[in-house]
């Protein structure tokens, strides 16, 4: 997140703004700051924040064109690509798992304790699901499918389903880490495999105002630090205090937001959820099938940088300023 957004002038003018349909699982840095600081005005948008409740439920959104552009988990944009042959691309990596971790109840306090009980999780088949298998190797546990993340921290907090059930562990990230109150971090993925690209801007079609959508988060400039903390305490609802410590989560190097400066995808990062995928089983693809190749970027591959390059020459070209930082 070296650049997250620098907001500058393009006026815009009495016409309605455009509407862009954005799903997306949290309220990432990103979108807060570019949300609270008028980024998304600058470029004329009305960007609708769509908080999904799932990973099948998003990418079925995607598909039909309910949603215009996605944040995901970049491991959702393989397995529907490569094992599903869907129509989707990547436009860019936003973030390396920012304080992602595998919290517990107070009650669980090692890996071991979690032998024979149930890991929520958002589906058995999602790539947070695959970084759970690989940090939990050797321990008997079996999922239990919740729901997003905002879902199974809630759940967790409170120690069981609204029926009753009890609940043990669980993944999860920015924001909810930081705000996950008395539960236990077991472990870190950052731990385990290192780099991962994790979420992703994710589009099924293209259209100007993802464009936009792109240049806006990409003037999201993290420089502006004392701003920044102000957008992402307003938007999560939170103290200062704890706005920035999110703050520092999602400016870490080594697992935070944007940190390559221009939504890069990091080769090492994703190649890494590909092989945690495949060695545990979870690609239907022909004996041989060259990943390496797959994921060089290009016109028309999965990650395809040509909105991205698109967004940023139009930023270079009309940068917008912030009037909200105060």
């Amino acid at each position: 997140m070296a650049r997250l957004l620098l907001i500058s002038c393009m006026a815009v003018g009495s016409w309605a703004l455009d509407t862009v349909q954005y799903g997306a699982f949290l309220p990432t840095a990103t979108y807060s700051i570019a949300n609270q600081l008028g980024f998304f005005e600058g470029y004329n948008l009305d960007v609708v924040n769509n908080q999904v409740p799932n990973s099948t439920a998003a990418f079925a959104s995607l598909l039909s064109g309910r949603y215009d552009i996605l944040t995901a988990t970049v491991d959702n944009a393989l397995n529907y690509r490569f094992n599903q042959n869907q129509d989707v691309t990547v436009l860019g990596q936003l973030d390396q798992g920012p304080d992602l971790v595998l919290a517990s109840v107070p009650s669980i306090t090692s890996i071991a304790w979690l032998k024979g009980k149930p890991i929520i999780v958002d589906s058995p088949v999602s790539g947070f699901a695959y970084l759970l298998r690989k940090m939990l190797s050797g321990v008997d546990y079996s999922f239990m499918t919740v729901g997003g993340t905002q879902a199974r921290h809630s759940v967790l907090l409170n120690g069981s389903l609204p029926n009753g059930t009890a609940v043990y562990a669980t993944i999860l990230n920015y924001p909810f880490t930081k705000q996950a109150t008395g539960l236990n971090t077991l472990a870190r993925v950052s731990d385990v495999v290192t780099p991962i690209t994790s979420s992703a801007f994710t589009v099924s079609r293209t259209s100007e105002p993802v464009t936009l959508s792109m240049a806006a988060m990409y003037a999201a400039n993290m420089r502006a630090k004392a701003c920044s903390i102000r957008a992402i305490a307003a938007q999560l609802g939170v103290a200062i205090s704890v706005a920035a410590s999110e703050y520092a989560s999602a400016t870490g190097p080594l697992t935070g937001e944007v940190s390559g400066g221009n939504f890069t995808v990091n080769p090492a990062g994703i190649m890494n959820d590909v092989l945690v995928r495949q060695e545990l089983g979870g690609f239907v693809v022909p004996a041989g099938f060259d990943f390496a190749g797959a994921l060089v970027p290009g016109a028309g591959r999965l990650i395809d940088y040509s909105i991205r390059d698109a967004a940023v020459a139009l930023y270079n070209q009309q940068p917008v300023t912030t009037v909200r930082c105060k």
